[in-house]
C-alpha cells in the first residue's frame, strides 16, 4: 500500500509486487505526488499490479507492470517512466489533467529583463516553466533570460512570462512571482529538463523511503543519472 496524506477516498492507490524494496519505492514516489495509501487492495481506485501475479483485487481500474507490451490489456513497461506514469495518474483522478511533472524547489535565479539584472528563487518547475519570486512584478507577455544552475549545469533560458502574482497574496510571499514558459533555441532541452525531473522525484523518493541510489529497485524506473550527457 502506499504511504501519504488521507484524501477522503479521492486518490486511493495500491501497489503490488514480489518486491517489498519496489513497493516501498512506488509507494514513497506517489506519495510525493500526494497519492494516498488504500488500506487494502479492494479499497483502491487504482491498481498496479506486477505482471504474472494474481489479480484478486477488485479496484476500478488495473494497470500491469510488465517488461513486454500487452495486447489486450492496459501496461506500465519496465522500467517505468516517470512521465508516463504521472500522465496516467492525472487523466484517471483529474478532470482537467496536467501533462507535465512539476517539482517544489529552492533555487537562486538571475533574471535579465529590460536591461537590468533582478535576484529571484525558482520555487518550482516542470519541463515546459517554472514560477519564481522577483523583486518587482512583470507584465504578461514580457520576455526576458533566467540564468540558473540545475544539475551542477548552468544554464541561461529565453522565456516569457505568462502571469505574476501580487506580492502579499498570501502568507510568506514578500515578493511578488512570476509564472513564465521556456523559449529554448535547442528543443533538446525539453527532453534533458523533462529527464531532470524525473530523476529528482525519484531521488526524492529514495530519500524519503530510506533506499540507496544504487539498490536494484531503482532499475524498475526510467531514470537517467546524468539528464544532459550526450544531448547536446
Amino acid at each position: 500500500m502506499l504511504l501519504g496524506e488521507n484524501y477522503g477516498g479521492v486518490k486511493k492507490v495500491a501497489v503490488v509486487s514480489r518486491s517489498p524494496q519496489f513497493r516501498r519505492l512506488f509507494t514513497s514516489l506517489l506519495a510525493g505526488w500526494k497519492y494516498s495509501a488504500a488500506e487494502g487492495e479492494n479499497a483502491a481506485r487504482l491498481v498496479f499490479v506486477e505482471r504474472g501475479l494474481p489479480l484478486s483485487a477488485t479496484a476500478e481500474r488495473t494497470i500491469w507492470l510488465t517488461p513486454l507490451p500487452l495486447m489486450d490489456e492496459e501496461a506500465l513497461l519496465i522500467p517505468i517512466s516517470l512521465t508516463q506514469l504521472y500522465k496516467l495518474l492525472e487523466e484517471y483522478f483529474f478532470p482537467t489533467p496536467r501533462r507535465h511533472i512539476r517539482i517544489p524547489l529552492d533555487l537562486e535565479v538571475d533574471l535579465q529583463f529590460d536591461g537590468q539584472w533582478l535576484n529571484g528563487r525558482l520555487v518550482s518547475l516542470s519541463d515546459r516553466g517554472g514560477r519564481m519570486t522577483c523583486p518587482v512584478a512583470l507584465p504578461n507577455g514580457a520576455s526576458l533570460f533566467i540564468e540558473v544552475r540545475l544539475g551542477g549545469r548552468m544554464e541561461r533560458l529565453p522565456a516569457e512570462v505568462i502571469y505574476c502574482l501580487p506580492a502579499g497574496d498570501s502568507a510568506g510571499r514578500e515578493q511578488p512571482q512570476i509564472g513564465v514558459v521556456f523559449k529554448p533555441e535547442d528543443v533538446q532541452f525539453y527532453g534533458m529538463l523533462q529527464r531532470f525531473i524525473e530523476k529528482t522525484c525519484l531521488e526524492s523518493a529514495c530519500k524519503r523511503a530510506g533506499i540507496a541510489l544504487n539498490d536494484p529497485s531503482v532499475s524498475w524506473f526510467d531514470v537517467v543519472a546524468n539528464p544532459w550527457e550526450n544531448q547536446r
